[in-house]
């Protein structure tokens, strides 16, 4: 089942491409102990931080926007079948933004049967500095998901901001990777932030500060959390985060003086 939610002009769709969970200990390696023991509700009966595998389709401008792509076939991902849901062809989309290259966000970008790219009209923005890392590394998933865009001539790198549309503004939310990239939403007074995998756990709300395993630079991606906790509070922005409970669609709320919590939409 699909989230829809409008803001302003733009239309937000909540994807999602199945779910997962991570050991408290392994997501938080510092503070793993302290983690179980504070935040015990935010964890399933496992003492598992429970990951959302999200997607979400933007509306805007006369523009279909696909952020990000999924696990793809091999861990049996529905992003496919729920565009279907939207009503989406995958040759409807214009641009596929990648907050970055992990590859639980590339897999539906090629067909398996075909080596076509799966979204065939569009162009695919990659951040520059992602694409740069990860193909320096030999990323297996950047091999077969990313790499044969450039063949294509569907491939498009990108730095800094750079306006998709006029209500879209691409925005720079290093730390969890070199390059990884949001969307700042501006439309009809109103503000959203799409911003991957910034936030990982609905822990790192409460404690930006803590070392996330899968983050590229501990103390970037903490600066990065930081600043956007300000902005959504300055904006009074919608937040879309990937791994998030699905639909992964919120805003950032306090409770309990100063401790920052997840208010989920839809």
């Amino acid at each position: 089942m699909t989230t829809r939610i409008t803001v302003g002009d733009v239309e937000i769709i909540a994807l999602s491409d199945g779910d997962g969970a991570r050991p408290a200990s392994w997501m938080f390696p510092d503070d793993g102990e302290r983690a179980v023991e504070a935040y015990r509700d935010l964890l399933d009966a496992d003492a598992n931080v429970v990951l959302n595998f999200g997607c979400f389709l933007l509306r805007a401008d006369g523009k279909m926007v696909l952020v990000d792509a999924g696990n793809g076939p091999e861990r049996g991902g529905s992003l496919l079948e729920q565009l279907v849901e939207t009503g989406v062809r995958p040759d409807e989309i214009d641009l596929v933004l990648f907050t970055h290259l992990h590859g639980d966000h590339t897999g539906w970008n090629i067909d398996r049967a075909t080596g076509e790219a799966r979204f065939s009209r569009a162009t695919y923005l990659v951040p520059r500095l992602d694409f740069d890392y990860y193909t320096s590394l030999e990323s297996a998933s950047v091999a077969r998901d990313i790499a044969p865009l450039a063949a294509f001539g569907a491939l498009d790198l990108i730095e800094a901001e750079r306006a998709l549309t006029p209500s879209l503004t691409t925005l720079a939310a290093p730390g969890h990777t070199p390059g990884h990239t949001g969307i700042a939403v501006t439309s009809q007074g109103r503000h959203a932030l799409v911003i991957g995998d910034a936030f990982v756990s609905r822990i790192s709300l409460a404690e930006p500060s803590w070392r996330v395993t899968a983050d590229w630079d501990a103390e970037v991606a903490a600066s990065t959390r930081r600043t956007l906790l300000e902005r959504a509070d300055r904006e009074g922005a919608v937040v879309a985060l990937s791994h998030l409970p699905a639909p992964g669609l919120g805003r950032f709320g306090t409770i309990e003086g100063d401790r920052r919590v997840w208010v989920p939409l839809g």
